[in-house]
């Protein structure tokens, strides 16, 4: 995930630099679903877009990598909540396609040089 690789080093971080539980924000606006870019486990991030309704928080979708090699992230969990979908193996789910897209869009929809600077939940 290259776009959100961009964002982090914007950010001045890295997977490896983070800390557990520490995360970034970014609102999509009117137009897209905000970004959420979360350490959850020592060796997992979660990048998530979502949208809230009727106070519930919403993903469409996330996506938790195994981030044990910084340089090769490997996609473990796929969920989604409309149609509802959740899918996880630890040895790597076959995501390419849809992380080719999602990578694309994630660029054009948070360019990193302007979103620097998101609400980070540290």
């Amino acid at each position: 995930m290259k776009a959100v690789k961009e964002i982090l080093a914007a950010e001045g971080t890295s997977v490896e630099d983070m800390d557990l539980n520490e995360s970034y924000s970014y609102d999509g606006g009117d137009i897209y679903n905000d970004l959420t870019i979360e350490k959850v486990y020592e060796d997992v991030l979660s990048v998530e877009q979502h949208y809230t309704k009727r106070m519930e928080r919403y993903s469409d979708p996330e996506v938790r990598f195994d981030i044990s090699d910084p340089e090769d992230w490997t996609p473990i969990e796929y969920s989604q909540a409309h149609p509802p979908v959740r899918t996880r193996d630890e040895d790597g789910l076959d995501l390419d396609g849809f992380l080719r897209t999602w990578n694309k869009n994630l660029k054009q929809q948070f360019p990193a040089e302007e979103v620097a600077g998101g609400d980070s939940g540290e």
